[in-house]
């Protein structure tokens, strides 16, 4: 899932996603397998605007400056995503609105007056799944509701062919049955929103600007083609999402919002697939002092103050990846100590020295990555070393053996 770049820049848990993923992707591309790994920024949205009010800015200007961070931080992260989009950027806003256009010409987007929720404090609309507890779900002030004129997705008419596809999804369980239980009470979806960064909405005199949501509902689609101007994408590029990662957070409003508009456009003839995401997974959160991560408790930790790969190899190695786990700095300079004894080794490896057998080491780390145990291949890393450490090596065996550690320590040098 692409980032929302805020001011803060990325933060643990952009980096436990993105860089732990590469290395995913890197393994693929060990074994020889052809990879797409897109990227980009989803780059309307209320803080931005909030806060260049606040300082007296253009949130234009505050939101492409934030971007400019976030590709920074992503280079020193040593991944291979290929940025594609920028859903503020006027290449994308005009696919944002052709897809309004394509619903309301077939009925999908109307409005009409209807009690509404409305968030004082960002003093907006929002759709009924970014209420909680009678809450707003970014800002947590109590919701009112009002009368307004607003634009609303028929998504209601899609209703049971979203519920009868998840029982074919590689979507973990949990997700299942929260998009089910979403969908028995179901609402159109009001994508008016009261804001000025955000895509317009193309209709003649209409001041208001579309739900952020519709930006993130197709960017997918569009990597698969990002320099089409004729045709969100050339119907023969597009592919399903093999595998999609982000937060469980996500369950019900992107998620099923995406999968509707995927549908929609399946339904105008423009992808070839009904669903777009074939294996959705949830990476684990990070606990730092005994609770999540914010800045109100703290217990933030920063990733610009670590080196990134051992940042990243440490992350694999704090739980399964579903599960997340506990941060820790002392743990984190266990990491660095096991890359040192490990380089040396490799250096003392010789021309005349002995050839040892991978096979089975290979099957090991395959076995593991493909189940998402990264910490089974970090500490598979750490036996092998332990078991072998007394061998002088060849100067094959060293090389494959740096071509290993390559794809979870992009930046390791002997």
């Amino acid at each position: 899932m692409f980032p929302y770049p805020s001011g803060n820049g990325l933060h643990l848990g952009h980096f436990y996603n993105y860089a732990i993923m590469d290395s995913y992707c890197r393994w693929l591309r060990y074994k020889g397998i052809t990879v797409f790994q897109p990227f980009g920024y989803d780059a309307f949205g209320l803080p931005a605007e909030n806060y260049a009010r606040s300082v007296g800015r253009d949130p234009k200007d505050v939101t492409y400056e934030n971007i400019e961070k976030f590709r920074n931080q992503m280079k020193s992260m040593n991944t291979d995503f290929k940025e594609l989009l920028v859903t503020s950027d006027e290449s994308y806003q005009k696919w944002t609105q052709w897809i309004f256009t394509q619903l309301h010409g077939r009925g999908l987007a109307y409005k009409k007056y209807s009690d509404v929720n409305f968030c004082p404090s960002c003093n907006t609309v929002l759709a009924n799944e970014q209420v909680l507890d009678e809450s707003c779900e970014r800002c947590h002030t109590k919701i009112e509701v009002k009368n307004l004129n607003q634009w609303f997705f028929k998504i209601t008419d899609y209703k049971d062919r979203l519920i009868k596809n998840l029982e074919s999804l590689d979507y973990p369980e949990k997700t299942k049955k929260q998009q089910v239980h979403w969908l028995n009470k179901l609402q159109d979806w009001c994508v008016s929103r009261q804001r000025k960064w955000g895509c317009p909405i193309p209709i003649v005199g209409e001041e208001d600007t579309l739900d952020t949501f519709v930006d993130s509902s197709f960017y997918f689609i569009r990597y698969c083609d990002p320099n089409n101007n004729l045709v969100i994408a050339d119907k023969s590029k597009i592919q399903q999402v093999d595998l999609y990662v982000g937060g469980n957070e996500h369950a019900c409003m992107h998620l099923i919002y995406s999968r509707f508009i995927n549908m929609f456009l399946y339904d105008i003839g423009i992808t070839p697939y009904e669903e777009p995401f074939k294996k959705l997974i949830h990476q684990g959160m990070i606990i730092n002092n005994g609770g999540k991560m914010s800045k109100s408790k703290g217990n933030v930790v920063t990733p610009d103050n670590y080196n990134a790969d051992e940042l990243r190899m440490y992350l694999m190695f704090i739980g399964h990846y579903f599960d997340g786990g506990v941060w820790s700095d002392k743990n984190i300079n266990g990491i660095s100590r096991f890359i040192s004894r490990f380089k040396l080794w490799l250096n003392k490896s010789s021309i005349t020295g002995q050839a040892i057998d991978l096979t089975q080491f290979i099957t090991q780390i395959d076995y593991n990555v493909i189940n998402f145990k990264f910490n089974k291949v970090v500490s598979g890393f750490m036996e092998f070393y332990n078991s072998n450490k007394n061998i002088i090596m060849d100067l094959g065996t060293k090389e494959k053996l740096h071509k290993l550690i390559c794809v979870f320590y992009p930046s390791f040098k002997t």
